[in-house]
């Protein structure tokens, strides 16, 4: 393809991104408008009455997360779902942008969306993370204090040495643990037996245990830390959740950042470049 034509194609982008984003936007409104959350029927002074994840345990996440969701119960239950959802489906638009329209038609990613789970809010949390200032790895201490073990991304900074960003994910963090903590002993306790009780058991379709997904996680860190890229964060993330089931995969719109922006510098760069039999004067004019 000609310079020309990447040219011309560049220019369009922008008009056809924006009218996917306004598409995407009007179906996730719709969706919304059509559509249980285990955080709402929680009994906040007995979050984990069974010592096994999984089992019949609706919440299996520590008690800092109840703290930003326990507000919900004071509410209807139909309005709490009703923002719950709004806010991930404003997570998704924004991970994925014009190409909202066609994710939002993949089974996973609307039954994540109708199922409340927290798999976007987790692959926002992980690009989030990467921003400077340092302070932005900060948005860590949600996955660690939620699904705990796709914190393995924190590798990467630690591969590459941007200890920065290590330091203030770890530590803020450490700063939400210690201030629940001492509100919330007993809680804290019994979140640390639920974890330790044992791995959770791999479910259907896909029957990983989570041992058999972590090489292949780290693996993916690796070749992040490696390359210098940020998307093999995101895969390893979703490689290493708890549980990995039909859901699951949902968690990859969080590579969508960084192909839409990989495809735009291209685009930009191939309508940059001179064409191959354009003479070195024409090209330099």
């Amino acid at each position: 393809m000609s310079a020309t034509r990447f040219s011309a194609l560049a220019r369009w982008q922008w008009l056809l991104s924006r009218a996917f984003l306004g598409l995407g936007i009007v179906l996730a409104a719709g969706y919304w408008y059509l559509l249980v959350l285990a955080y709402w029927s929680a009994n906040p002074s007995d979050l984990y009455p069974h010592p096994e994840l999984l089992h019949h345990n609706g919440y299996n996440y520590s008690p800092a997360w109840e703290v930003a969701i326990g507000w919900g119960r004071n509410l209807p239950f139909e309005t709490f779902v009703a923002i719950w959802r709004a806010l991930l489906l404003v997570t998704l638009v924004w991970l994925a942008g014009p190409l909202t329209i066609f994710v939002l038609l993949l089974e996973p990613v609307a039954s994540e969306v109708n199922a409340g789970n927290i798999q976007f809010l987790l692959a926002a949390a992980i690009v989030l993370g990467f921003r400077k200032p340092a302070w932005w790895a900060g948005t860590w201490a949600f996955v660690l204090l939620t699904k705990v073990s796709p914190g393995v991304g924190l590798l990467w900074f630690a591969l590459r040495r941007e200890w920065r960003h290590l330091a203030w994910a770890i530590g803020v963090t450490a700063l939400i643990v210690v201030v629940t903590f001492v509100i919330w002993p007993d809680r804290w306790f019994g979140w640390v037996r639920l974890l330790t009780a044992g791995s959770p058991p791999p479910v259907p379709p896909y029957n990983w245990s989570i041992w058999l997904r972590l090489p292949f996680a780290i693996a993916f860190v690796l070749l992040g830390a490696w390359r210098g890229w940020r998307w093999p964060v995101v895969v390893a993330g979703t490689l290493a959740l708890p549980v990995f089931f039909f859901l699951s995969p949902s968690m990859l719109v969080g590579v969508l950042p960084y192909l839409r922006t990989a495809t735009g510098r291209w685009l930009a760069a191939r309508a940059a470049a001179p064409t191959a039999s354009a003479p070195p004067e024409a090209a330099a004019s």
